[in-house]
């Protein structure tokens, strides 16, 4: 019986021995198929993830814009650039306090947009460029005013937010003024308890929008609301993030959308009186906690030389 068996078993062995390997050789060349589309596969993967960036942008609002968000201008901006770019860029509003606590932990951005005279945020950008602006001005609902009785007494002071609208009082002598938040000191300017509001062109849209008559005149003494942006030191996409910078400077005559001023933005109405305007005094880029201190408390001495001197 056993040497039956073994009999049919070496039968069936040369029977079916060409059939199993030409069965373990297909076996073979289809996992080696199967390995090299893997490869590819993976190959491609690595490459698109190379060549897409997905950017992400902090807005920082610290001063009052004109009459729209500046972050929908970025988040606009990057549509426009994201379709010709293999590139997608998110846009998030931060107030300045927010952006530096999350910079303390750990949170960096690839691009920053940002306002003049901000602290925390100089040693995680270098360089910057200014892609639109505002600044300040004189208003009076009093349409025959020539501002030559212009006084401390006379005038209210729209404090802002973080820009320094001290030094914009500083400079025209009206340092004693009385400061008021943002819509109380455009109220009382039309309720007539002042002649005159030390305001910016967000105030000019306020009375705009009230249909109240108005006259402007722009002071040339000081500015620092100045909208910046720079790459971060930590973007791992510097290229990308650097082509969607040279994009937004390149329409930024659309920001007569957002009531403030740029290369190529014109207007026909009272906003022309804050074109074209050059300045004695101005603060554009950010500074250092210290510095800004520093700033400050020359402001509240009232020496209009040596912050001239410190910000040359």
């Amino acid at each position: 019986m056993n040497f039956q068996a073994n009999a049919a078993i070496k039968y069936y062995m040369r029977k079916f021995l060409p059939y199993i390997k030409i069965l373990i050789c297909f076996i073979l060349c289809a996992s080696v198929f199967v390995a090299f589309l893997c490869m590819a596969f993976i190959q491609r993967d690595n490459v698109k993830a190379e060549d897409e960036a997905m950017l992400c942008v902090w807005q920082i609002d610290n001063f009052e814009g004109g009459k729209g968000s500046r972050a929908d201008f970025l988040k606009n901006a990057a549509n426009g650039f994201s379709e010709g770019n293999r590139c997608f860029v998110t846009v998030l509003s931060l107030s300045a306090e927010a952006a530096r606590l999350s910079l303390s932990e750990g949170n960096v951005p690839d691009v920053i947009s940002f306002g003049a005279g901000i602290y925390g945020i100089e040693t995680f950008i270098s360089g910057y460029k200014t892609w639109c602006r505002g600044g300040y001005c004189l208003l009076s609902t009093d349409i025959n005013a020539d501002f030559s009785d212009i006084n401390p007494q006379n005038t209210v002071v729209n404090e802002g937010k973080d820009n320094l609208s001290s030094a914009a009082a500083l400079s025209c002598g009206l340092q004693s003024a009385v400061k008021e938040k943002a819509t109380g000191a455009y109220v009382k300017l039309i309720n007539g308890d002042y002649k005159y509001l030390l305001g910016t062109q967000r105030d000019i849209y306020r009375l705009k929008t009230r249909g109240v008559p108005f006259i402007v005149k722009p002071i040339t003494e000081f500015n620092d609301l100045y909208q910046n942006i720079s790459v971060t030191a930590e973007s791992k996409h510097v290229k990308a993030a650097n082509a969607y910078i040279d994009y937004l400077m390149s329409v930024t005559d659309g920001v007569t959308k957002l009531g403030l001023l740029a290369e190529g933005a014109v207007y026909d109405d009272e906003m022309r009186d804050m074109q074209n305007l050059s300045f004695d005094c101005k603060l554009v880029a950010p500074v250092s906690f210290e510095t800004r201190k520093q700033i400050e408390n020359i402001i509240s001495g009232g020496d209009i030389n040596m912050l001239k001197n410190l910000l040359k």
